[in-house]
């Protein structure tokens, strides 16, 4: 009780210190991943980034829009110039860092981190708003927050600047904070800021990756669920559509067809629907499926990257029609790489020390995920009340939201990478979940 009432400036000042804490430990973490795993490129030119980073972000800069031209698809022999296989927000983020800080891989990695982790400190201020009174509480909610910037699978995204999800899991964890903690935000900000940073967040996941259109659909509909003014849901509903309408108008416009996905869509639904899938996935420790590319296009000539996606669609969908006893043998493996599996697959090898360091993250990963999931199916299910009835909505858009990760994935094939960017939003939903429950004790014990 003593506990629960105190208040000034004692409390108020270890608060402080907490919130501070949250705030610098992840910039010091995420800093010294950078260090730790780009020193080495420091001098490596950008323009030579894999994934298509580098071309793209060249072409950005040149005015060509988003332009590539190459064999490392695998047509070997057959280069292709791609206008839309990359969503824009990788070569952007890449493009204003280049034009910040010149050709510097290692300064460029360093403000793409910072960048990217702004939206994060949005987060952690939304969670701190409600935090709960109780001591013991409070600080498993720190715990929970600082936590991921020590598991390597997440510690990755943050400091990756090649793939779609050292981008994507930024916008991602605030948009999920802006739906878990709505109560606490509008206290923060009126309810059309709300409602535009949201949909600013939902438009920014779409434009890092296109396979993330499930995660929006779940993450719009939680907002059409948790607020109840028509105006604000029409609003996020149209600037959230505004992201894949442009998108489609600028894919027609740069290659000839409207498409809110890009031209690699059919070539990783291929590679993870063929008859040579379940001979080499998952891949080993430290490799990756990209080798298999020349293998699925061996002996194929394409004259556009339109022809040359729609091959790979029609393969692949004539695989899993032809072959659904490997199908579903093949979708069970991709959930263990994503749900199960403490192995990190579709990364670099890790060695030592750093290898105990990656899979004890990894068991925590997996703990910190399976409890948020439980959590959520239980208040789901089995909880009642009308008190209850917010929290309970907040379960059903987060098991949403996991499916919704988990299914392009499924249907193509699934690295580590693919499900570490739900780290961040299982610990804020775990925070919900402390928080919610320290409110409702804390307010009847005041009132008993």
């Amino acid at each position: 009780m003593q506990e629960i009432l105190a208040t000034g400036p004692t409390r108020t000042k270890q608060d402080h210190r907490l919130l501070w804490l949250l705030l610098f430990v992840p910039v010091v973490m995420s800093l010294s991943g950078v260090w730790i795993l780009d020193h080495a490129k420091a001098n490596k030119p950008l323009f030579s980034m894999t994934n298509l980073v580098g071309p793209t972000t060249r072409s950005l800069l040149a005015g060509e829009g988003l332009t590539a031209c190459t064999e490392d698809m695998g047509t070997r022999g057959n280069p292709i110039c791609f206008h839309a296989a990359r969503m824009p927000t990788s070569a952007m983020v890449v493009a204003l860092g280049m034009r910040l800080f010149g050709d510097h891989y290692l300064r460029v990695a360093c403000f793409k981190t910072l960048l990217l982790l702004l939206p994060v400190g949005v987060c952690v201020y939304l969670v701190w708003r409600c935090r709960p009174r109780s001591e013991g509480r409070r600080l498993f909610v720190v715990l929970l927050l600082l936590a991921p910037f020590a598991m390597t699978a997440f510690l990755a995204d943050v400091t990756n600047i090649l793939v779609d999800e050292g981008y994507l899991y930024s916008f991602l964890a605030v948009a999920v904070a802006l739906l878990l903690f709505d109560v606490q935000a509008r206290t923060m900000m009126s309810g059309w800021s709300r409602a535009v940073l949201f949909a600013i967040a939902v438009d920014g996941i779409y434009l890092s990756k296109s396979g993330a259109l499930p995660v929006v659909v779940v993450l719009s509909a939680g907002f059409l669920v948790v607020e109840r003014r028509s105006g604000l849901r029409w609003l996020v509903v149209v600037l959230v559509a505004a992201a894949p309408l442009g998108w489609a108008v600028h894919q027609h416009h740069a290659s000839g067809r409207y498409s809110v996905g890009t031209s690699f869509d059919g070539i990783n639904l291929h590679k993870g629907n063929n008859a040579g899938f379940l001979e080499h996935y998952p891949p080993p420790h430290g490799d990756s499926m990209d080798w298999y590319d020349f293998e699925l296009n061996r002996g194929l000539q394409f004259g556009d990257e339109w022809s040359f996606n729609d091959y790979h669609q029609r393969a692949a969908l004539d695989y899993l029609l032809a072959h659904p006893r490997e199908t579903l043998k093949g979708d069970w493996r991709k959930l263990n790489v994503l749900f199960f599996s403490v192995e990190k697959y579709g990364g670099t090898a890790s060695r030592g020390v750093t290898r105990v360091i990656e899979d004890a993250g990894m068991v925590a990963f997996r703990l910190m995920l399976w409890a948020a999931i439980g959590s959520a199916i239980y208040l789901v299910f089995r909880v009642r009340g009308a008190e209850w009835r917010s929290l309970r909505a907040a379960s059903g858009v987060f098991l949403g939201l996991v499916a919704a990760c988990a299914l392009p994935y499924v249907a193509g094939f699934a690295y580590t990478r693919h499900v570490s960017v739900l780290i961040y939003p299982a610990a804020l939903f775990l925070c919900r979940v402390l928080c919610e429950r320290g409110r409702s004790y804390n307010e009847g014990v005041m009132t008993g």
